[in-house]
Formats: C-alpha cells, sequence, structure tokens
C-alpha cells in the first residue's frame, strides 16, 4: 500500500493541495543518480570513443598502470587488463554501454529498481578503482554514494511516481525478480 500525504499551501491564487507519496521524495536522487551513469557513458562512447579504444593513447584502462603499486589482491586482474587490451577494451565497451542503459531507465524511471541495483552493483565492483585511483582523491566518495543510492533506489518503487514504472506497475503490479527468499524483496518496477 502506497502512502500519501497531502499538503495544503498558499499560492496567488488560493489554497492547493498536493498529494505526494514517499517515492516522490526519491525522484531527484533518481534523475541526479540517473544522469550521472548516463552522463558516464555517454562521455566514452560518444564525446570520446577513443577512452574505449585500446590502440589510442587516451584508453582508459590505461590507468591500471598507477593502480598497480597498491592492487594487492586486484593486481592480477589489473596485470591481465594491461597485458590483454583487447578484452579489457571488450570490458570497457560492455560497461560502458551498461551505463547508458542503468542511467537511461533511471532517467525514466523505467525498471527503476532493477537498474537501481544494476547500478550499485556496478559501483560496487568499481570500488578498488575508487580506493586505488590516483586521478582524483575523491573518487571513493562518488562511488560510495552511487553505491548507497542504487541500493536505495532498488529497495524503493521510486519509478512508480513522476516515471513510467506507474504504467507497467497499473498493468502488471508487483513483479519480484526472483521467489526465492532474499530476492523477493528486489522487483522490477
Amino acid at each position: 500500500m502506497s502512502q500519501e500525504t497531502t499538503f495544503s499551501r498558499s499560492t496567488l491564487v488560493g489554497e492547493v493541495q498536493t498529494k505526494l507519496t514517499p517515492q516522490a521524495y526519491l525522484l531527484p536522487v533518481r534523475l541526479v543518480v540517473g544522469w550521472d551513469w548516463l552522463d558516464a557513458g555517454l562521455r566514452k562512447l560518444v564525446l570520446a570513443p577513443d577512452k574505449v579504444d585500446p590502440s589510442s593513447s587516451s584508453f582508459v584502462l590505461n590507468k591500471f598502470v598507477s593502480f598497480l603499486p597498491h592492487a594487492g589482491v586486484f593486481a592480477p586482474l589489473l596485470k591481465y587488463f594491461l597485458e590483454n587490451p583487447g578484452t579489457g577494451g571488450t570490458f570497457l565497451l560492455v560497461y560502458s554501454v551498461a551505463e547508458l542503459l542503468v542511467g537511461g531507465l533511471l532517467v525514466l524511471g523505467l525498471m527503476t529498481r532493477l537498474a537501481g541495483f544494476g547500478g550499485a552493483v556496478m559501483a560496487a565492483a568499481l570500488a578498488p578503482a575508487f580506493w586505488l585511483g590516483s586521478t582524483c582523491e575523491d573518487e571513493w566518495q562518488i562511488g560510495i554514494l552511487l553505491v548507497a543510492a542504487g541500493a536505495v533506489l532498488a529497495l524503493t518503487s521510486s519509478g512508480r511516481t513522476f516515471g513510467l514504472d506507474s504504467l507497467l506497475y497499473r498493468r502488471f503490479g508487483d513483479r519480484p525478480i526472483s521467489r526465492l527468499p532474499g530476492l523477493r524483496l528486489l522487483k522490477f518496477w
């Protein structure tokens, strides 16, 4: 059941009543996180495609060289990508498309819970880069916020208010990803 809060406020033309659900308060979070993912994919795939080209000096995975001295348990994976730039390029291309997909879904409010979960997993997967990176000392803060915001969006139905999820919910109701006990909380929309 959805809780609604009624607000009364005075305007120049009289008294206005507005009904908002708690999901409506997450609209700014959904839009900002969605835009962040969408922008990350667009910057690599559209604005600077050389960033996903292993033969380019701008290839993003070349930054892994600066991670190696502090990589610890992640060193073998980083070395593998450095020694096999084609594999690293494929990974980066798939990841960038996933960024576009997650960001676009969140901005549209379409399959928001699934997109929030995907964004949280993607951000958590980059955690080693956040802590090992030498490009920006605040990257870990951005990463941890994306994990937290993705988790919140995965556990709430923010796309049902001001999003396309409202159409899916009206048509199909709640749809859990799985009937397994731990996954019943995660819904598509």
